[in-house]
C-alpha cells in the first residue's frame, strides 16, 4: 500500500502537528492490519483541508474495499483491535497502474497522453473478449479451446477475459520485464537480475 503524505481528515484529528513536506511515502508489509493502523495514525496526526483527498494505492479492488470499511470502523475498534477513524471520506483509493497513468499525464501533459490507457483493466476485458476466439490452433492453446467449448452465452469467455485482464494489469506494474520479453516472442521469465528461465510448457 502506498500513501501520499498529503494527509486526510479524521473528525478527532488535531491540527497542532507540523505539516509534513510534500513527497511520496511507500509503505509495504504482508500484514494489512498493520498498514491499516499506520494509515489511521497518519490521518489522525496530519489532517488534510476539508476539500482535499488522500490518495492511497492498493494492489487489488478487494483490498480497496476492505481498507475503506476498516477506516470507517469505530475508532475504539472491536475485540481489542486498534479500530479506524469512525468515518471514511475524502479518500481516493486507486490501483497502481491507474495511478502511474495519471502521473504520466500530469508530467507529460494532457495533450501527449490520453485520459485513459488502452491497457486499463476495464477496457482490456473487452479487447480480450474480441481476441480470444481468434487465438491460433497451436498446441499451446489446447486448454484454452477446451475451456471455451460449449459457451453459447459467452460467460466462460467473459470470465476468462476478466481474469486475464486482471493478470496483465498486475504484470504492467510488477512484471513489465515479462511483458517486454513476451512481446519480442521470447517465452521466458526474466528474474530481474538479468537472467531468464524458459516458460514452463504448461504455461505457454
Amino acid at each position: 500500500m502506498t500513501v501520499r503524505p498529503t494527509p486526510a481528515g479524521c473528525p478527532q484529528a488535531s491540527r497542532s502537528s507540523p505539516v509534513p513536506e510534500p513527497g511520496l511515502i511507500v509503505v509495504h508489509s504482508n500484514q494489512p492490519e498493520i498498514l491499516r493502523d499506520l494509515v489511521v495514525a497518519w490521518i489522525k496526526r496530519h489532517p488534510l483541508p476539508p476539500l482535499d483527498n488522500e490518495l492511497i494505492l492498493v494492489q487489488s479492488n478487494g483490498i480497496a474495499q476492505w481498507l475503506k470499511m476498516a477506516l470507517a470502523a469505530d475508532a475504539g475498534g472491536a475485540d481489542g483491535e486498534a479500530g479506524g477513524c469512525g468515518i471514511a471520506a475524502g479518500l481516493e483509493v486507486s490501483l497502481p497502474a491507474r495511478f502511474l497513468w495519471q502521473a504520466y499525464r500530469a508530467l507529460l501533459g494532457r495533450e501527449a497522453v490520453p485520459e485513459s490507457s488502452a491497457l486499463d483493466e476495464e477496457r482490456l476485458v473487452w479487447r480480450l473478449m474480441r481476441l480470444l476466439p481468434q487465438v491460433g490452433s497451436l498446441p499451446e492453446y489446447g486448454p484454452l479451446h477446451a475451456f471455451l467449448a460449449d459457451d453459447r452465452e459467452q460467460r466462460k469467455r467473459f470470465q476468462l477475459a476478466e481474469r486475464l485482464a486482471d493478470l496483465f494489469d498486475q504484470y504492467q506494474v510488477y512484471r513489465a520485464d515479462w511483458l517486454a520479453a513476451w512481446a519480442t516472442g521470447s517465452d521466458v521469465l526474466p528474474d530481474g537480475r538479468g537472467n531468464s528461465r524458459p516458460l514452463p510448457a504448461g504455461q505457454r
